[in-house]
């Protein structure tokens, strides 16, 4: 998840402090990935040095306690209005565990490897119909929670067919030396 550009395009809407700021991010995705007010503010602090935001001045809260305010600055708009426009693809480098598990399962003839496949594929299943059944209480809306939990239900469709995939496959084979 991008804090730097969640908290662009929060203050793109108006000027705000750092509390109002976290604030807003839990409200407006209700919750569903929580950020505690140092990372907001760490976050604002390299917004700011990197000229991507500035203080707006400050205001007094209501507990008379005084906060900056933050705003856009026009390189700031500029890199959210690059962010909107850009595709976000997760990159090659991340380890996915169950390849791993079963790449190196592959590789272990003392295995039951179909079983393994069966158990993934089980517990893929029972995840995939506890979501299905959450989702139903959704708002039929974009709202963050029924993006975050239908992502999650096409991710977990494409596991399983995947796993039908990946039993299909031949096994490995041996040579003599190995």
């Amino acid at each position: 998840m991008s804090v730097k550009h969640s908290l662009l395009a929060l203050l793109a809407r108006a000027p705000a402090t750092a509390s109002t700021i976290q604030q807003e991010f839990d409200t407006q995705l209700d919750g569903l990935w929580p950020l505690n007010i140092g990372q907001v503010s760490q976050t604002l602090a390299r917004l700011q040095r990197d000229e991507l935001i500035a203080s707006a001045g400050t205001t007094t809260g209501p507990t008379g306690r005084t906060a900056e305010l933050y705003a856009l600055t026009p390189a700031g708009q500029a890199e959210l209005e690059h962010w909107w426009s850009s595709s976000i693809s997760r990159g090659p480098s991340e380890r996915d565990e169950l390849v791993l598990k079963l790449a190196l399962a592959a590789l272990r003839p003392e295995l039951d490897y179909i079983d393994i496949v069966d158990t993934q594929r089980f517990a893929t299943m029972e995840e995939l119909r506890a979501l299905n059944t959450a989702n139903r209480s959704l708002p039929e809306d974009r709202n963050a929670q029924r993006l975050a939990t239908e992502r999650r239900i096409f991710e977990l469709e494409a596991t399983l067919r995947w796993l039908d995939r990946v039993e299909a496959l031949s096994p490995i084979e041996r040579t003599s030396h190995e």
